[in-house]
């Protein structure tokens, strides 16, 4: 067995994955993979020695996560030589589809290791290498830093030359800033980062988006697709109407339309979406493998029914603040805010909107050998609704991603043109309001499904000082829990676990602790909001 040799803290975004692999566990939902077609003369064992020394260079890649005590932790293992049998495929087609099989295989969190490799021959000069891993240890932006150290050192290892003295030593390691990331929070040093997202997010209103099917308790996270595309000359147009409030980018265009729609489809008009942020502000991170992108939440005030013009404006303003404040952890975030939970669903925002969410050259040379990167996508959901864009220029293609367990692929198909509707009138007409935008999601079917809208069931509450006594042994076990898990002296069947002090950890904990008393409670319910008796009626 592999020896460990550092036990250290895991990161607020490793933290998260841990969680959400205990409810969901056995899933290849936050794996990360990519094809790497070589073509040319390939020298297996520099291939071998070279991926090897991409592995024994990044310690992440060596890492697993685990639970010690009240902590998850990332424990560092020792190098291995990288074994890497060469597979046969009777073409590139069918290499391409045993690699998307490979990327669909579970990680082990606890066991590792987290990084797979697989080379597929496919022709005398042509090589399909498949490298997989877990999110919790790389993000798209490491595929590029991986592919761009695997080149050099492929290359050097075709001549022979000895392999760590190939690459600069890493300055940092992505325990450092794991660690790094706490003692500025524990030093105060984001607390004014966090006072601006409690300004900013203050009251905000999570209204549950109006959904076709009804939830299931074990959602298979499926999508539905459709493609986008943002002509360029209508981007380049809204670009230079919204030039008096400072430069708008395409990205900035986009998102003020998805806003537009989002907030006509839902009849709301405060909207929050999700922006996917590198966070990768040091120098020294730029070259590091590792879990570092963080979700920021961009809220939309859309409530004056203004004219397009000025939610141009307002988004472009909101954009500069949030990536100003995106040091703070999503996951810390929503603790601090202490915002309402509900089981299944991603507290904040359920949707997110991402542009060139790829790191990826089109192709690379190494030692005669041409690599051609494909990224080979999991068609599984992580929001309820993403919005994945590609930039050329003004122009901007991509696809509407929804969740098939909520959505059908007709919402997928109005979502998309709605998008692409409402960019279309406001480049006719940049001021016209909100309200008299062209959008056929909420033209054609926000009012037949009003009444038919899945919304969450109500959490029961009490009034203060009416917390309640345990009436049952079941009660009575889970208050004993709660108390041990929240470190109270006493808790009442009523009080709401997250109100008491609870976080998703403390939620985690409580069902181990139940567990090792042969308790099995559902994972999912209790990382919703919940009180003991609730819980305890579903025992």
């Amino acid at each position: 067995m592999t020896e460990d040799l550092y036990v250290l803290p895991a990161s607020y975004g490793q933290q998260r994955l841990w969680l959400l692999e205990q409810i969901d566990p056995d899933t290849p939902l936050y794996n990360e993979a990519v094809g790497l077609r070589l073509r040319g003369p390939l020298d297996t064992a520099a291939l071998t020695a070279a991926m090897g020394e991409v592995v024994a260079r990044h310690e992440v890649l060596r890492s697993v996560l685990e639970l010690e005590g009240a902590e998850v932790v990332q424990v560092v293992r020792e190098a291995e030589p990288l074994a890497l049998p060469v597979h046969e495929a009777d073409s590139h087609e069918l290499a391409l589809a045993q690699a998307r099989e490979l990327a669909a295989v579970p990680f082990d969190l606890g066991r590792g290791p987290l990084v797979r490799c697989r080379l597929t021959r496919t022709g005398p000069d042509d090589h399909l290498f498949t490298v997989v891993v877990h999110h919790a240890v790389a993000d798209g932006w490491s595929l590029g830093v991986l592919l761009a150290e695997l080149t050099a050192l492929y290359t050097e290892a075709v001549r022979g030359t000895d392999l760590s003295t190939v690459l600069p030593e890493l300055a940092v390691q992505y325990a450092d800033f794991a660690a790094w990331q706490k003692e500025r929070l524990d030093t105060g040093e984001l607390d004014g980062q966090l006072d601006h997202w409690r300004e900013r997010l203050a009251g905000v209103a999570q209204p549950a988006l109006p959904t076709d099917r009804v939830p299931a308790a074990a959602p298979e996270r499926g999508t539905v697709q459709a493609p986008l595309r943002l002509p360029a000359a209508m981007v380049r147009q809204l670009r230079a109407v919204a030039g008096d409030t400072g430069d708008v980018t395409p990205f900035m265009v986009a998102l003020a339309a998805y806003a537009v729609v989002l907030a006509r489809w839902t009849r709301s008009p405060d909207v929050v979406v999700g922006l996917p942020f590198a966070g990768r502000g040091q120098e020294e991170l730029e070259s590091l493998v590792g879990f570092f992108v963080n979700t920021v939440p961009v809220r939309v005030d859309l409530s004056a029914d203004p004219e397009f013009t000025a939610v141009l404006g307002q988004v472009r303003g909101r954009c500069v603040d949030a990536y100003g404040n995106a040091d703070v952890p999503f996951e810390l975030l929503v603790e601090t805010l202490k915002l309402p939970r509900r089981s299944g669903r991603t507290p904040l925002t359920q949707t997110m909107l991402a542009v060139n969410n790829t790191w990826l050259p089109d192709r690379a040379e190494a030692a005669g050998v041409t690599i051609e990167p494909t990224t080979l996508l999991q068609e599984r959901a992580h929001f309820e609704i993403t919005v994945d864009l590609d930039g050329d220029g003004d122009e901007l293609t991509g696809a509407v991603v929804l969740q098939a367990d909520l959505f059908t692929q007709e919402t997928a198909d109005l979502l998309a043109r709605s998008v692409t509707a409402v960019l279309r009138g406001a480049a006719m007409a940049p001021g016209t309001k909100v309200s008299a935008l062209p959008c056929p999601l909420a033209d054609e079917r926000a009012a037949a499904r009003e009444e038919e809208a899945v919304t969450a069931p109500a959490i029961s509450t009490r009034p203060a000082g009416q917390a309640g006594a345990p009436r049952s042994a079941t009660e009575i076990m889970l208050a004993r829990l709660w108390t041990e898990v929240l470190e109270r002296d006493t808790v009442g069947v009523h009080e709401e676990f997250y109100a008491a002090g609870g976080n998703s950890l403390r939620a985690v904990r409580v069902v181990m602790r139940a567990r090792e008393q042969g308790v099995e409670l559902p994972m999912e319910r209790v990382l919703g909001e919940h009180t003991i008796r609730e819980l305890a009626e579903l025992l």
